[in-house]
């Protein structure tokens, strides 16, 4: 597009319709200038993305995370969250202790071997043993009539699931007495020696259930500040389940996601500068070797990202990392310094081959059968 200011009032600015106009000079100036002004404007997303992509050759940026070492601590067994020792942001010892889990099962069952007999029981009288084992039974059964009452008014909001819990425990408590006095009319009924193995069976696996419920307390393993606790008590949990994370006290790594063209840049050594969300640059190196590539997330990915990959790079920094920003994930700027002599190199390479392309189609070609 080519402007040209030859209009009636450019050839004569200092004349309208027949008279003199002081100020026509300034504004033919103002005429040119808007019109420069709509140029700048219509062509600004283009100078914008000419300027973006020559910014992108000159200087190797690409975005990283900084990535803190978690622990992840887990329930070693299925139980219930008896107790938490600690809370988000504080800080723990090697030994100390982090969460106490239960399994009322467990303590049924070894409330039911501590009422067993230790010995054999001689044979008592047969109408009151009926007599305790209809009351018995009788507890029990007004117990699971009181519980089941209980859960309907939680559904309605009535009373509150600990209100059950307490009820079930109560439960659990009677159907052990009872099924203590079966076992001690069983033992009545047997040899001595039968009687001795059956204690000797009852003494291991009391033992055993005391060494599983001692298991169930979780300490630290390391020392380090509580990152997050994602139970609560009195909360159900299973093998394995997640109960919190621990933050080791160990330097951070920054996850870099590079271009795959700029693999030279991935060196272990490779000096680098991270850009901090309050603006300072802070000096790193890449710490290892590149082994594998993964998608970029997504909110370290720019509106004009050549791809969705990247080799995952792993640096740390040359100086101890302030406190205040030891913080997970936490989204960071990485500029690598410019390899000019590479980039020359490449930039000859390119105008070559555009010189032989040219000279490729300029060569003229002999058409079939001219002499």
């Amino acid at each position: 597009m080519k402007i040209r200011f030859d209009s009636r009032k450019e050839l004569s600015p200092t004349q309208e319709h027949g008279l003199s106009v002081l100020y026509a000079p300034g504004k033919r100036m103002a005429f040119r200038m808007r019109w420069y002004l709509i140029l700048f404007l219509v062509a600004s997303p283009l100078i914008w993305l000419g300027g973006k992509l020559a910014y992108g050759v000159m200087m190797i940026d690409a975005p990283a995370q900084l990535r803190l070492p978690i622990l992840e601590v887990r329930a070693r067994e299925a139980g219930r969250v008896d107790q938490l020792f600690v809370m988000a942001g504080e800080q723990v010892q090697i030994d100390q202790p982090l969460v106490s889990l239960d399994n009322p099962e467990w303590r049924a069952r070894l409330m039911q071997l501590a009422a067993m007999p230790t010995k054999a029981v001689p044979t008592t009288n047969t109408k009151l043993d009926t007599r305790e084992r209809q009351l018995l039974r009788t507890r029990v059964s007004r117990t699971e009539e009181r519980v089941q009452v209980l859960e309907d008014l939680v559904l309605s909001g009535a009373v509150s699931r600990g209100e059950v819990l307490a009820a079930q425990s109560e439960l659990d408590a009677f159907k052990a007495d009872l099924l203590a006095f079966e076992r001690r009319e069983q033992l009545a009924r047997q040899s001595p020696l039968s009687v001795q193995r059956e204690i000797i069976q009852q003494n291991v696996e009391q033992q055993w259930l005391k060494t599983r419920l001692a298991a169930l307390s979780i300490k630290a393993t390391q020392s380090g500040r509580v990152a997050e606790v994602l139970v609560t008590p009195g909360e159900n949990v299973g093998a394995g389940t997640l109960l919190m994370r621990l933050e080791r006290l160990e330097e951070p790594l920054l996850w870099i996601y590079l271009e795959p063209l700029n693999i030279s840049y991935a060196a272990i050594g490779q000096p680098l500068r991270v850009r901090m969300p309050d603006g300072e640059w802070l000096a790193a190196h890449v710490v290892q070797a590149v082994d594998s590539a993964g998608r970029t997330p997504t909110v370290l990915r720019g509106p004009f990202a050549a791809s969705e990959m990247g080799l995952q790079v792993a640096a740390r920094f040359d100086r101890p990392l302030s406190p205040r920003w030891r913080i997970d994930q936490l989204p960071l700027n990485v500029r690598f310094p410019t390899d000019w002599e590479q980039m020359l190199s490449n930039s000859r390479e390119f105008i070559e081959q555009i010189g032989d392309f040219i000279a490729m189609d300029r060569t003229p070609t002999t058409a079939p059968g001219s002499k």
